[in-house]
């Protein structure tokens, strides 16, 4: 039931589960990747539109 566990069934669950362990380094580095790409587009952007406004 659960993708890379031996779980096939929520009742043997004890206590809290997360699914996604093992995988944070990934969605940190994504997440930072996003962030990075909106300031520097937002730069770009904020870069001409200040150009045109002279």
């Amino acid at each position: 039931m659960l993708v890379g566990t031996d779980i096939t069934d929520w009742a043997a669950v004890e206590g809290a589960y997360y699914a996604g362990a093992g995988t944070e380094a990934i969605w940190l580095l994504l997440s930072m990747l996003l962030c990075i790409g909106a300031l520097v587009a937002g730069s770009r952007h904020e870069r001409a539109a200040y150009r045109k406004a002279k």
